[in-house]
C-alpha cells in the first residue's frame, strides 16, 4: 500500500456513510476499545480518495474521547510527509445517526493483491513469552523482544523499522502501541512464511487528545515537563509502565545505530507541513470542533518534540 501520491480529503467533502453497507462476516467490528463498524464502500459514485468495494472501519469515539478522531487524521497526514506506512483516515458522518467519526482504510483486501491475513504481534508475544504474557493489558512488551521476534521472522531492515515507528510515536505521543496496535502481513497462499511488517495503525491515543481546550495554554507554558511525562507502550528494559518517549529514541538510536535516515525522517516533519495539516483540519465544519486553541498547542507540541528528536538524531551521528 502506497499512500504518499492520494488524494487528500477536500475539507469540503465530509464522507457520509449512511447508506453504505455493513460488511457481512464482521457487522460490529469486535477489535479495540472504541465503538466501530466495519462497512464496504459502494462501486460508484466516490470521490478520488476513496476505492471503490473495498473495506473500511468506522470509529466513533465519545464523550471526553472524541478528540481522538482529529488524531487520527492528523497522524495519518504528518505520515505522509516522511513516507511511512500508515492506513489512510477520513473524516466521515453517518447522516442517520449523526455521529462523526474517521473513516480508516483496511490495509489489506486490495483489489489485485494477493490474499494477506493479519497477525498481531500479540500473537507472536504470546508464544515468545511461553505463557508469562498477559495480553489484556499487552505485557511484558519490551524493544528486545519486538527486535527479536520481527528478525527471526526474516523482516528485512527491522531496526530502521522499529526506529521509524518509536521516532513518529514520540512525535505525536503515541501512549498505546501495545502489541495488538502493531502486526504483520502474510500472504495466505505461499508455501512458506514470507511475512511483512503491517502498516502502523490506531493513532488516537495521542496528540493531547484528552486535555480539553481549557487546559491547553498552561500545558504551553511548560512544554518540557509535559513533553517528559508522555510514555510509549513499550519499555527498554524491565520497568513497570512504558518507558518515555524521547528517553526511549535517544536509547534505541545510541543502542542500535539504525542506518543514517532517521535524522532525515524527523528533519521532514517542517514548521510548514505541520501547519499545514493543522489548518486543514481548521477547515473542516463537523460536529466535533477542532479549535484555533487547539491548531495553535499542537504546532507548538508537534515543532518543540520534532526540535528535542532532531537533537538525538544529530547527537549519535
Amino acid at each position: 500500500m502506497v499512500t504518499k501520491h492520494r488524494v487528500r480529503q477536500p475539507s469540503t467533502q465530509v464522507v457520509d456513510i449512511s447508506s453504505w453497507d455493513v460488511d457481512p462476516d464482521f457487522p460490529t467490528y469486535p477489535e479495540g476499545k472504541q465503538p466501530k463498524k466495519l462497512l464496504v464502500s459502494p462501486e460508484e459514485g466516490l470521490p478520488p480518495f476513496l476505492l471503490p468495494g473495498h473495506r473500511y472501519l468506522f470509529k466513533t469515539p465519545r464523550g471526553w474521547q472524541e478528540r481522538q478522531v482529529w488524531s487520527e487524521l492528523i497522524a495519518y497526514e504528518l505520515s505522509r510527509c516522511a513516507d511511512l506506512d500508515v492506513p489512510p483516515c477520513f473524516l466521515a458522518i453517518d447522516g442517520n445517526t449523526g455521529q462523526t467519526g474517521v473513516l480508516v482504510e483496511f490495509f489489506y483486501g486490495y483489489q489485485g493483491e494477493p490474499a494477506l491475513r493479519f497477525i498481531p504481534g500479540a500473537d507472536f508475544m504470546h508464544a515468545w513469552r511461553s505463557g508469562s504474557y498477559d495480553r489484556k493489558r499487552g505485557r511484558p512488551h519490551d524493544v528486545r523482544s519486538n527486535l527479536t521476534i520481527v528478525r527471526s521472522l526474516g523482516i528485512p531492515a527491522y531496526k530502521e523499522w522499529w526506529g521509524r515507528t518509536f521516532l513518529f510515536d514520540a512525535l505525536i505521543g503515541n501512549v498505546d502501541r501495545h502489541p495488538d496496535n502493531w502486526g504483520l502481513l502474510l500472504p495466505s497462499a505461499m508455501p512458506s512464511p514470507d511475512y511483512r511488517m503491517a502498516p502502523l495503525f490506531d493513532h488516537g491515543s495521542s496528540l493531547s487528545y484528552g486535555d480539553p481546550d481549557e487546559r491547553l495554554h498552561q500545558i504551553e507554558r511548560d512544554l518540557d515537563s509535559y513533553i517528559k511525562r508522555g510514555r510509549h507502550h513499550c519499555w527498554w528494559r524491565n520497568e513497570q509502565e512504558g518507558s518515555a518517549h524521547i528517553e526511549l529514541c535517544g536509547l534505541y538510536i545510541e543502542t542500535f545505530k539504525p542506518a543514517g535516515m532517521l535524522d532525515d525522517f524527523v528533519i521532514r516533519f517542517s514548521d510548514e507541513a505541520i501547519s499545514d495539516v493543522l489548518g486543514w483540519c481548521r477547515n473542516f465544519n463537523c460536529g466535533i470542533e477542532f479549535s484555533q486553541v487547539r491548531a495553535e498547542f499542537l504546532r507548538s507540541l508537534l515543532i518543540r518534540r520534532r526540535e528535542l528528536l532532531t537533537a538525538l538524531c544529530g547527537e549519535n551521528e
